[in-house]
């Protein structure tokens, strides 16, 4: 048999970090910003495409048939 080697000690330290409701708030808060950033910048992103897209092709195909405008039939009959 083997003599014992020399025991290996491991020490637990616990942190007794409490987040307080201040804590909880601000990181919530940073998430929902980061979340709202996102999707600003994504709407911005889609909104500059579709109005870019819409001007490239009216430049391209100026005699195109279809009217720019389209009545919505709010004048009553006559």
């Amino acid at each position: 048999m083997q003599a014992p080697s020399a025991p290996i000690i491991v020490r637990v330290v616990e942190r007794n970090e409490v987040m307080g409701l201040g804590d909880v708030l601000l990181d919530a808060l940073g998430l929902t910003g980061a979340l709202t950033v996102g999707a600003v910048v994504f709407g911005l992103l889609l909104a500059v495409m579709f109005i870019g897209y819409r001007k490239l092709k009216t430049r391209l195909e100026p005699d195109d048939k279809v009217p720019q405008t389209q009545p919505l039939g709010l004048t009553p009959p006559q």
